[in-house]
């Protein structure tokens, strides 16, 4: 009887222990992803977003890399997308959107500033050509390796959307304004 006993507080008590523990990180972190006023959750009608309980461990792979990657990120917001993740803070007036995969490996980050944050070689570049423009919006996407600006410019007469990437700039929009 004792021995049948040993066997099952070595056996049963420390799955319980361990079923309880993850239980209660999973729930704190439903919350946590679940109160997010995120405008971005991606949704379509055929596909439904995972269950967070059967993602908890990815999850949580993705809130380690995140905290590990962005120190200095205060309050950010989680929601689920159809792929994954994704984390979102403003500091400093740049807002940042950081995306997981559901094996919670970071994908892509975007980052969206004003004229005043662009770095000064890439502003130097618009303006060479552009010079008569206002540069009034950038977005810079990373994905692995390599980023990519999409700087919003505009004058009186149109709104542009200049891509560049790898040293390479490129007219990616344009609109007329309508007189």
């Amino acid at each position: 009887m004792k021995k049948q006993f040993s066997l099952y507080k070595l056996g049963v008590i420390p799955l319980i222990i361990l079923c309880c523990s993850v239980n209660a990180q999973t729930t704190g972190l439903n919350a946590n992803l679940n109160t997010s006023s995120s405008k971005e959750v991606a949704m379509n009608d055929d596909k439904e977003l995972p269950a967070f309980s059967s993602y908890s461990a990815f999850t949580a792979k993705a809130v380690k890399n995140f905290s590990k990657n962005f120190k200095d990120a205060d309050n950010a917001g989680w929601a689920a997308t159809i792929d994954g993740y994704k984390a979102e803070f403003t500091k400093e007036g740049i807002e940042t959107k950081v995306f997981y995969n559901r094996k919670g490996q970071w994908v892509a980050s975007v980052r969206n500033y004003f004229e005043d944050k662009l770095p000064r070689d890439i502003r130097h570049q618009v303006k060479s050509k552009y010079y008569d423009y206002n540069i009034f919006y950038v977005q810079e996407i990373t994905v692995g390796e390599k980023m990519t600006y999409l700087v919003k410019i505009e004058d009186k007469d149109s709104i542009k959307t200049i891509r560049l990437a790898d040293g390479e700039m490129e007219e990616y929009l344009a609109f007329e304004k309508s007189k």
